[in-house]
């Protein structure tokens, strides 16, 4: 698993979530102060997504054709320039304009670098890989928060902006030197084919698992979309804490699902990882609808908590899924469509939270998101049910059972409970 190659996209996701979540919950209060309100708020937090919905997709197909480092590094300067760019706005509309621009980079980031490292995974270990190397999302995104709120208050927005930029620019360094252009690859079964899966979009969406995590990520997105875009807010002006407390309560959900990763890595690749995603999205709905009743600052910061808990059960058994359903359609395929699913996800859901902010105030964001969110656990289970979510069951489906046609509806079904190997 330390390989050069999982190392180099380890410490440059890292140093890049870190930049990223540095401003994310800042920008919302930034553009309050340039006038913007309401629906205007949510697209501060969520407009990048418009633009990810579209070329998540795209760069995903294009990453399994052509070498994934070269987008990577594209994907960390454009991040570089939509920093720097926020230095120069001078409205609410121009910060909105340089988040829709990042939303290039993100789909260029994180859906290609986890392919990368999907294509040198070995079977039977997706969940061990995979709740390593996300820690690199989660801690990254669990630490920005705070130093941005440390920097804010001592420095004012300005210096989180530039301290953005350059972390994005030390990472894109890093992948530059450190990556090899040409990703290793595992060791392939028997029973795969000797070059890289790639089906159409819509063969790929007739795959029950794939269609199944498309909607996942988008109902997660959703109800993250609509409730994180004013947690910021929330804290600052409805409980009335300072920065640096804001700060630590961002980080405090996103450290604890870093640490957890590893462990439930584990589990995902030992019980059965339907259950795992389904029993995360559950809880994090209740903790969700929890965060519009909690009116003291510890209590929000014990609700985050339980939340980065919920979170890295259900990403982990997701992630572990996705690359078994990628090898079978395409890795960056699938991981393109979740991406596009991320991204619609979070723009509907910042509007409607914009909407229900407006009607109702804050705290109906977060009613409206726990509900959308706990949705999905029965939908999951429903469209993945008699699927192998582990290449183990498959090869032992395929064993007792004609071969499926690739991209069809028909999947062999899982024989017991678990989920791994």
């Amino acid at each position: 698993m330390l390989s050069r190659p999982f190392v180099a996209l380890y410490v440059a996701v890292f140093v890049a979530t870190m930049g990223i979540s540095m401003v994310s919950p800042l920008l919302p209060v930034y553009a309050e102060q340039l006038g913007a309100n309401g629906i205007w708020l949510g697209l501060t937090f969520s407009a990048f997504a418009v633009v990810q919905a579209i070329f998540g997709p795209i760069v995903g197909r294009l990453s399994d054709r052509y070498p994934r480092k070269p987008f990577v590094i594209a994907g960390l300067l454009i991040y570089m320039i939509a920093a720097l760019g926020y230095l120069t706005a001078g409205s609410f509309i121009q910060v909105i304009s340089f988040r829709s621009f990042s939303g290039i980079g993100t789909s260029m980031i994180f859906s290609v670098a986890r392919a990368y490292v999907g294509d040198m995974t070995p079977r039977g270990h997706e969940g061990r890989w995979f709740g390593v190397f996300a820690t690199a999302d989660v801690i990254g995104f669990g630490t920005g928060p705070l130093f941005a709120g440390v920097i804010r208050q001592g420095l004012g927005f300005d210096a989180v902006f530039i301290a953005m930029a350059l972390m994005m620019g030390i990472s894109a360094l890093v992948v530059m030197l450190a990556l090899p252009r040409r990703q290793p690859m595992r060791e392939r079964h028997a029973s795969e084919p000797k070059d890289p899966v790639r089906v159409p979009f819509r063969s790929a969406l007739n795959d029950r698992l794939v269609l199944a995590l498309t909607i996942h990520m988008a109902l997660v997105s959703l109800s993250f979309g609509a409730s994180f875009s004013f947690l910021g807010l929330r804290l600052e002006d409805d409980i009335g804490v300072n920065p640096t407390l804001i700060g630590i309560a961002f980080s405090t959900q996103d450290l604890t699902a870093g640490f957890a990763q590893p462990l439930f890595g584990r589990l995902a690749d030992r019980f059965d990882r339907r259950n795992l995603v389904a029993l995360g999205v559950l809880g994090l709905g209740i903790m969700l609808f929890a965060l519009g009743l909690v009116t003291s600052y510890l209590m929000v910061v014990v609700v985050l908590f339980l939340m980065g808990a919920m979170t890295s059960l259900s990403q982990v058994a997701a992630s572990a899924i996705q690359v078994v359903a990628g090898r079978r359609v395409g890795m960056g395929t699938v991981l393109g469509l979740g991406s596009a699913g991320n991204g619609i996800g979070i723009v509907v859901g910042s509007v409607i939270g914009g909407v229900l902010v407006n009607m109702s105030g804050i705290p109906a964001a977060f009613f409206f998101s726990g509900i959308g969110i706990a949705i999905g656990a029965p939908i999951f289970l429903s469209l993945t049910k008699g699927v192998a979510t582990s290449e183990v069951l498959f090869d032992l489906a395929q064993s007792e059972a004609p071969a499926p046609v690739r991209g069809s509806n028909s999947l062999p079904a899982e024989s017991g409970t678990a989920g791994g190997s």
